[in-house]
Order: C-alpha cells, then structure tokens, then sequence
C-alpha cells in the first residue's frame, strides 16, 4: 500500500505542474518576412512567461567559453538568440504577455496577445519604431525548413562564383565553413540562420557574406506596413547658390534624376555637393545616374570583372577592347544578381541632356566603399569632381543578392572593379584631392 500511496503522490505532484507550466510552439514573421520559431513557456502561479528561441543556440556559436566570458563580463545575458521574458495578465480569452525583448545584447520593450491559435506581437525598437511580429501555433520545435540544405547550396555558389579563389584557400574561410558545417543541422529559424552568417562571418576576408531572406514583395505578395520613413530622392540647399545630395536622397531611376536636375536647373545652383561619407550600399543603377549627370562627354570608365573572367584569362582587359570582349551595363541583357554568368561588363558614362554644368565636390570617407568607392574613383580620375575628405576603404568589389531558392538569396562579392587604366584599388582606396576631417569637409566645400 505504501508504493501505491508514493506512486499516486507522485503522479499528482505532475499533475499540478503540468497545470502551473505550459509550453506551446509557435511560427512568427516580422515586417520584413524573417520567420522566427518561438517556444512560450508560461508560470501560472506566479502569472510570468519566458519565449526563447532553440535552446543554447548562442552558446553554441559562440562557443561555450566565448559565451561565459561574454555573460561574465555582461556582454551577454541569455544562451539563445532570442530570449523574451515578462508578466501574464488573462483578458477573456486572451492571454497578455509585457517585458523584454533580448537579442544578443539588445534589450527591447515587448507586448503580445496570445488567443489559440495567434500570435500578435511587437517590440520597440532602437529609433523608437514598433516592430510586429504575427505568427500561428505549431505542434513541435521542428526547424522551420530545411536550413541545411540551403547552406549547402550558398557554400557552393561560394566556391563557384566568389570573384577572388585565393579567399576560398585562406583559414578564416576554412574554419567559417568548417564551423557551419557543424551547426547547419541545428538550426531551426531565420533568425537563427541570419545570425549564424553574421556572427561567424566576422572574421572573413569579404563583407557583407550574408543569407538574405527574399522579401514578400520580391514573391508577389503584399508588402506589409512597415515602421520609419521612407527616404524621398531630394536635394537640399546649403546656400543660394550650392545643392546638397546626401546619402539617403539619392535617386534611384531615371524619371527621379531629371525631376532632381530640373530642380536644380531652375534655382540656378553653381556648386553640387553629393555626400558619399560612409556609403557602402549605394547601387549601380543610383551610380550611373550620377555619373552620367555630371559628365561632359560620354568615356568608357572601367570594368567590372567576374571568376569567369579570371577562370579563362591571365590578364585584364584594355579600355579599348572593353567593347570587343565584353557587354556595357547599359547594354541590354543586364539582371541584377546574374553578372556571375558572364566574365563581366565595362561602365560607359553618356552624359544626359541637361547635365550639371557647375562645380561638383564628393565627400568620401574611410567608410565609403564598394560602388560608392568606384563613384570616387572615375570622378577623381575624370576631373568630374573636386574628391574632399579621407581615403577611401579600398573594397570595391561588386556585391550582389544571387538566388538560392524562391526563398533565400546568397550576398556575394562576384565582381571586382578595375579602372580605364587596369588598376585595382583592392586596399589601396581612393585618395582624396583635398584632404580634410569632421566639420572641416563641410568648412571647405562652403568657403
């Protein structure tokens, strides 16, 4: 009798727990279409919820010793990507979550309603921007698809379309693929997988190196409502007589550049100030437009060459045979993300119609790179423009999104640039004309 009276004991203490602790799984998707998979664990006797991400999954890129110096030092607090935590409130048949938000070291305001089957969620970022997160219930902690695989196909369009080989042969690469490869299996979200890249990735030869999720606006799908403001192509007055191009006003087509130059044109502007200061994300099609807006006459500028250029050839190719070998970007046939498949295109300047006929200054700085840093260099080299600030970063290779699946998308450094004259400015960057610092740029293109 008294192992009968133990053994009910026992299965009555489980029983009470299972009431005061309850797990559920649950697929959630942010604003930008990332879907993150969340384990909620609730404390019903004391009204307060954890929801985390896979379990251990920060220890585990980071290393356990990384990790314990990290949370030692308060660097970082929980062992999984995503670790929220806070108080229950019960309203009919929902259930409010309020607390915090952690992402890496990242704290953030957070609120949810849970109702069955939904989830309603949103953080308060950095700028102040709630951010959504919208999801269902799911029966298990099973990865959303199949990471493993993807990484499998990103590796080799790495080894096949990487425009320098040599980085594929240096330990940083080695020891990065060697140390995804032992976690690929695991991982069990977006979230998870962004992050993976981005932690590991840090000490790699080329970036960004990132698996980019594809947006639903990019599937056909409605895009979401998305917090902040949208940055409007414009240009803005320093002084009567001097327009100023930031980098968050660029123009990005044709029909926005001539609804810019008309403005310009009919206010008379005499100087152009276009801000390149820590741009490293600005795109070809942006770049051309400006190029071709402050050109006097049309110049072929340089090239852009892919791994199937230098797979074939020993040597770089000529100006004057860039229409031999090669298409121009403004030839038809050009897609974003497929310059891979060709051994690369020239750049052709053709100056547009109403073109700026005043003086133009560029500021750059040790963090303009990539196209930007290209945008530097041909306006240095034709005189297009006075080039003030700080050398260059000396990273013009070419960045593209290349696709995976309908999913998922590789950003990879597939083409370098090489000027009209054959030289690459791979760590070596652009010198400035005149070399100034901090308010002393501003100073000089306003005396």
């Amino acid at each position: 009798m008294k192992i009968y009276s133990r053994l009910f004991i026992i299965i009555l203490i489980l029983s009470q727990s299972a009431t005061l602790f309850a797990q559920s799984y649950w697929r959630v998707e942010n604003d930008r279409g990332d879907e993150i998979l969340l384990s909620l664990e609730l404390n019903k006797s004391k009204n307060t919820f954890e929801v985390h991400t896979r379990k251990d999954a920060l220890k585990d890129l980071a290393g356990t010793l990384m990790f314990s110096l990290a949370k030692a030092a308060g660097k970082l607090k929980y062992p999984e990507i995503v670790f929220i935590e806070g108080r229950t409130q019960q309203k009919n048949d929902t259930l409010m979550l309020n607390g915090n938000f952690n992402y890496f070291d990242k704290q953030f305001v957070f609120n949810a309603a849970v109702s069955q089957n939904t989830f309603q969620g949103r953080f308060l970022d950095a700028r102040g921007n709630w951010q959504l997160l919208e999801g269902v219930r799911v029966a298990d902690a099973k990865p959303l698809r199949d990471y493993a695989a993807i990484i499998t196909s990103a590796f080799s369009l790495t080894e096949k379309s990487l425009v320098n080989a040599q980085w594929l042969k240096k330990d940083e690469w080695l020891d990065f693929k060697k140390k995804v490869n032992s976690l690929k299996s695991k991982i069990s979200d977006d979230y998870e997988l962004a992050a993976t890249f981005f932690w590991l990735g840090k000490k790699l030869p080329f970036a960004p190196y990132e698996l980019s999720k594809v947006r639903p606006q990019n599937k056909g799908k409605k895009q979401r409502k998305q917090g902040g403001r949208k940055n409007i192509p414009s240009v803005r007055e320093l002084k009567k007589n001097t327009a100023f191009f930031d980098a968050n006003s660029f123009p990005s087509n044709k029909k926005e550049m001539d609804s810019i130059s008309t403005a310009i044109r009919l206010k008379g502007y005499a100087n152009l100030v276009i801000d390149l200061r820590g741009n490293n994300k600005l795109k070809l099609n942006t770049a051309f437009l400006m190029l071709n807006y402050v050109a006097h006459q049309s110049f072929d500028a340089g090239v852009y060459l892919t791994r199937k250029w230098s797979d074939a050839n020993k040597t770089i190719p000529t100006g004057s045979d860039y229409s031999k070998l090669l298409k121009s970007f403004a030839d038809p046939g050009y897609s974003a993300g497929k310059l891979k498949n060709e051994q690369g295109r020239y750049i052709k300047v053709v100056p547009t119609t109403n073109s700026f006929k005043g003086k133009v200054y560029l500021l750059v700085d040790g963090k303009t790179s990539h196209i930007a840093e290209m945008v530097a260099s041909v306006m240095k080299n034709r005189k297009l423009a006075t080039v003030v600030g700080q050398k260059t970063a000396g990273i013009t290779f070419l960045t593209e999104n290349i696709e995976i699946n309908e999913e998922f998308d590789l950003v990879l450094a597939d083409a370098e640039f090489y000027t009209f004259e054959g030289k690459n400015l791979e760590g070596i960057g652009v010198e400035p004309d005149v070399s100034k610092s901090n308010d002393d740029v501003m100073n000089y293109v306003l005396h």
